[in-house]
């Protein structure tokens, strides 16, 4: 069977089909990092004011293979104004138009000359040499007296995708200076202020999280060519946020333990030596103690949850937990329980935790509960041995915690196997003797725990 885009010019059943459910989906695909109460915007002002070089030159996708060509993209600044929102900052984002058109232009020439000496194509170069504007035009004090509202909002924006790594620099993984100055400015002139990152990866947040005046933080990602549609659902609560963090977000750049040898820090886009062994994520972060910005699987809600554990037990060869969740705020919502699993050190190091299942909830109206059942292979938690070419599960304490977030748990359960048990063996059928390299270890390391 083949599949082909659509050559008419109306939308296909097909098309409204997918589009309004990548539209349903799409609050649950952002995570909300920060909010005072300022979201959902419940008596609906008709004004915004809408700054950032996202706002109009919205991300959709990442570059390369992360990219579609669609009928239509609705920006940011579209979404807000088709939910009757009427935005009072265009002559900024005039400014900021013609701004960022002067950078691409010169991208597109350094690219032209770029590709000549390269003997490729143009197009092929600017395909995997991303864009987005690093420039920024400056908000004025005249800017704020003709927005005529309280509320702001601006948007982060950062393109990427296949052929050229994040960069840590200014405009691309640290803010640049004219974003700083920007933000600090709204912050200061607007009784409400949003941040929207329309961001493909990580950047760094610590000047957001200083700003105390910046009132609430959403990372969006990027949702595709309905972006500014689901971000205007989100603004007013037609749509929840439930999603979490698929990364922990450092507080440093440094705090990676991969960001000496990462890319071109190193010199060499060639080899990339995975030195943090088992230790990748939220594991490195855990295990060594050091503390995120935002730990792996952390995502707000406009709502709140309580999670009780009902009743553990061995069912077969499996673990049984089962979790109670009540939304006890005043919003409807959905939350993620998450379990993770402390394994005991023997002949092997093991990171201080690792997930092993997790589960959303269905919509929880306030004051409504579920029951979420987890069945845990035991087997599922064996290490692998590489001396020995076998599966092992060591004996001592298996060590369950359930919560929302790799930072925010309690232990469930606790399972003690008495001997050590392999549970699957091996046989290498490759040698890497010819690529050694040394891994890192928790040898004296003090973990992140609690009581």
């Amino acid at each position: 069977m083949k599949f082909k885009a659509a050559y008419t010019n109306t939308m296909t059943e097909r098309e409204v089909m997918n589009r309004n459910k990548v539209l349903s989906l799409a609050g649950e695909c952002m995570v909300l990092l920060k909010n005072d109460g300022v979201l959902p915007i419940k008596n609906l002002p008709n004004k915004i004011a809408l700054y950032g070089n996202g706002a109009r030159r919205t991300v959709k996708g990442g570059t390369g293979s992360g990219d579609v060509n669609v009928r239509d993209s609705v920006t940011i600044e579209e979404g807000l104004k088709a939910a009757g929102f009427e935005i009072t900052t265009s002559l900024w984002l005039e400014r900021m138009d013609r701004v960022a058109g002067e950078e691409q232009r010169q991208l597109q020439e350094e690219a032209r000359k770029q590709a000549q000496k390269a003997g490729i194509e143009e197009a092929v170069f600017l395909s995997i040499h991303t864009f987005s504007p690093k420039a920024m035009a400056l908000i004025s004090e005249e800017d704020i007296k003709n927005s005529d509202t309280d509320l702001a909002i601006y948007v982060i924006a950062r393109n990427s995708g296949e052929g050229l790594d994040r960069l840590n620099e200014e405009g691309d993984y640290q803010l640049s200076e004219m974003e700083k100055y920007n933000l600090s400015f709204i912050s200061e002139k607007y009784e409400k202020v949003i941040v929207l990152l329309n961001i493909g990866g990580i950047i760094d947040t610590k000047f957001l999280r200083a700003q105390d005046k910046i009132n609430a933080i959403v990372y969006i990602g990027q949702l595709g060519n309905i972006t500014g549609t689901a971000v205007a659902d989100l603004i007013v609560g037609k749509s929840i946020p439930s999603g979490k963090l698929a990364d922990t977000w450092a507080d440093n750049y440094e705090d990676y333990p991969s960001s000496t040898g990462f890319s071109l820090n190193d010199g060499n886009v060639d080899d990339e030596y995975y030195t943090e062994g088992i230790y990748v994520g939220y594991r490195y972060f855990d295990t060594f103690g050091v503390v995120p910005a935002y730990p792996f699987g952390f995502g707000l809600s406009y709502t709140e949850f309580k999670l009780f554990m009902t009743s553990t037990a061995i069912v077969g060869d499996c673990l049984r937990l089962c979790v109670k969740v009540e939304n006890t705020g005043s919003y409807p919502g959905k939350e993620v329980v998450q379990v993770y699993c402390s394994a005991p050190d023997g002949k092997l190091e093991k990171p201080f935790q690792n997930l092993c299942a997790f589960q959303k909830t269905g919509q929880l109206l306030p004051g409504e509960t579920q029951e979420i059942v987890f069945h845990i292979k035991v087997a599922a938690l064996a290490s692998y041995y590489d001396k020995m070419d076998y599966w092992i599960m060591e004996k001592g304490k298996y060590i369950f915690r359930v919560g929302n977030s790799s930072r925010n748990t309690h232990i469930a359960a606790i399972v003690m196997l008495t001997e050590d048990t392999v549970t699957e063996k091996l046989k290498p059928l490759f040698s890497d003797e010819d690529m050694t390299f040394s891994e890192i270890s928790r040898k004296g390391v003090v973990a992140y725990t609690y009581a």
